[in-house]
């Protein structure tokens, strides 16, 4: 039976429609030209082989230039939210709805997690978050991210925990160490398996999944 579910937090907790992530991405896009002076059109190039080979571009630039962890992520989370996220009283009643633990497990810092957390109406229901910081060196998907956040956790096994993410990259990983996970949004390039358009999706799949392991 379920006992755990770790959420990411970008383009899961909100939708991706919302514009939060593009307004993100032009930050960082902002900070390689700016910050590092890269040429704007090498910038979407560069950004893909930090994703390839580092994880994430913070990684990437930590490698490759020695940039600093804090000014990265205070640069590119200077985004106003009021003008990308709406309040839904949906979302706060399905995580109170749910009796299993949640925590958040993002590659982003947990001041920009708490900052989005409040402005949903939603801190209150997590118990705890596990950023970048947290998970250092690695970075989702990197297997051993998950481990630590197992560990940070307190549990040493996925056994139990479902995990929610709307990067297929990131799903795939933590289903191979024994996540329940779930991909979160209307990807339609590819035929995972468990896979909900939405967050508000989630209490009918939760229900037929323990469904199923009853009958089991």
């Amino acid at each position: 039976m379920l006992h755990t579910i770790f959420f990411d937090l970008d383009n899961t907790l909100y939708p991706p429609e919302s514009g939060v992530w593009d307004a993100i991405g032009q930050r960082i896009n902002a900070f390689v030209m700016d910050i590092v002076g890269m040429p704007p059109e090498e910038v979407p190039a560069f950004r893909r082989y930090c994703r390839e080979n580092f994880g994430t571009t913070l990684a990437g630039l930590k490698s490759i230039y020695q940039i600093d962890d804090d000014q990265y992520l205070d640069y590119v989370h200077d985004i106003d939210l009021t003008k990308h996220l709406v309040f839904d009283e949906r979302l706060p009643s399905l995580l109170q709805a749910s009796p299993l633990r949640k925590i958040v497990f993002t590659n982003s810092d947990q001041k920009h997690a708490r900052r989005v957390l409040v402005y949903l109406g939603i801190e209150e229901f997590f118990d705890q978050i596990i950023d970048i910081f947290s998970i250092y060196p690695f970075v989702k998907p990197q297997k051993e991210s998950f481990l630590k956040a197992l560990q940070l956790a307190g549990m040493d096994s996925a056994e139990g925990c479902a995990f929610l993410d709307d990067f297929l990259e990131n799903v795939i990983a933590a289903r191979e160490l024994g996540f329940f996970s779930i991909l979160v949004g209307r990807q339609s390039e590819n035929d995972y398996p468990l896979r909900i358009d939405d967050i508000y999706a989630l209490p009918s799949l939760l229900n037929t999944n323990n469904t199923l392991e009853r009958r089991t």
